[in-house]
């Protein structure tokens, strides 16, 4: 029988009008045996996660679920403040994480980088995670899943690390992520520390995820809240965030957008010819 060229091809998933059937599960033999986490797991890798990966994984989406106004967050609630729907709204905070919010993915590129560096060198990932550090500094870059804009040191991650290590997930890339940090203080003058989305990135990939499935893991998580900021700011606050009459001022009120907070040109006259 001839392939049908119109249909879906995958290995997550099928259905009829009598089964589902989740990387070959059915899925009321999974409802009320697997948490989310582990579905999460499954869904994502194919197989079903051992206790440890199962553990952290709901230790990490718990971990970095909220954190209060964030890029996403706030566009969230401005998306809300217009009218978006509440579907509309989340994607619209979703796709506001990127290279410099929940970017768990990018640390966890840079870990790997960094252990195939070690290998190519025949070095230590302690030796490769220093010499990354200072080439790094010295080129100006960034460091993905290092230093915190709000947190001299992110109280998330010494939480993370400290599970990872009693459950035994801690390998090669969590060595890495701490030998990098350690490796900041010589290179900066001070200890640039890992991050909450850095923390899932070298614990993600010791539990056997890949960076793209950290990324993932980071969007489903955070969007239990942006959910949340969605459904307060339409029932707690007014449309357009623009209301003279609230208890603050408004990030959209006209207080905030007159001539003294406007710095380009001066007043102009169109000329006769146009």
């Amino acid at each position: 029988m001839p392939e049908n060229p119109f249909a879906w091809r995958t290995g997550i998933a099928w259905k009829n009008k009598d089964r589902i059937v989740i990387r070959g599960y059915d899925v009321n033999e999974l409802t009320g045996n697997l948490d989310f986490g582990q579905m999460l797991f499954l869904v994502l890798r194919g197989e079903l996660p051992d206790k440890a990966q199962g553990e952290i994984t709901n230790a990490l989406m718990v971990n970095l679920a909220e954190h209060a106004m964030s890029p996403s967050s706030a566009t969230v609630r401005f998306a809300t403040s217009g009218g978006a729907e509440l579907n509309s709204a989340v994607a619209a905070g979703v796709s506001a994480i990127g290279r410099l919010h929940g970017t768990s993915d990018r640390p966890a590129q840079l870990f790997r980088d960094v252990a195939a560096r070690a290998e190519r060198e025949s070095g230590t990932p302690d030796e490769a995670a220093r010499a990354t550090v200072a080439e790094m500094r010295s080129a100006g870059e960034r460091m993905p899943g290092f230093h915190h804009p709000q947190h001299i040191q992110d109280p998330r991650t010494v939480r993370l690390l400290e599970l990872s290590d009693k459950l035994g997930i801690s390998g090669r890339y969590v060595r890495i992520a701490r030998a990098m940090q350690d490796a900041t203080e010589a290179v900066f003058g001070r200890t640039v520390f890992l991050n909450g989305p850095g923390a899932m990135g070298c614990i993600g990939l010791d539990a056997g995820y890949e960076p793209l499935e950290l990324k993932a893991m980071f969007i489903v998580c955070r969007s239990l809240s942006l959910s949340a900021h969605a459904i307060e700011e339409s029932t707690r606050e007014k449309g357009w965030r623009a209301s003279s009459n609230a208890d603050m001022v408004q990030p959209l009120s006209l207080e905030m957008q007159g001539p003294h907070n406007y710095d380009g040109p001066g007043d102009r006259v169109l000329p006769d010819q146009r």
